[in-house]
């Protein structure tokens, strides 16, 4: 197993540092080692890009009278 592995494996990488990684090393590794990692960068990258939708996507729930969130329906009502 080679250190782009292990770093993928210990989630200590991103897969965009794996893919530059890769460039480097693909001279050192042979075809069969090559085609793995290249999936595991696969697989990486949509996790990655996975999380980075999570992030974006904050769905906030709006009231459908006022359409505020928090809801201000009731503001001022005990003023």
């Amino acid at each position: 197993m080679c250190i782009i592995c292990l770093d993928i494996e210990k989630n200590k990488i991103t897969s965009t540092d794996a893919q530059w990684a890769l460039i480097e090393m693909a001279n050192e590794l042979d075809e069969k080692h090559y085609e793995e990692v290249l999936q595991k960068i696969e697989i990486l990258q949509a996790k990655d890009d996975f999380k980075r939708l999570l992030k974006i996507d904050q769905t906030v729930e709006m009231c459908t009278s006022c359409h505020c969130d928090p809801c201000d329906c009731n503001w001022g009502i005990d003023e």
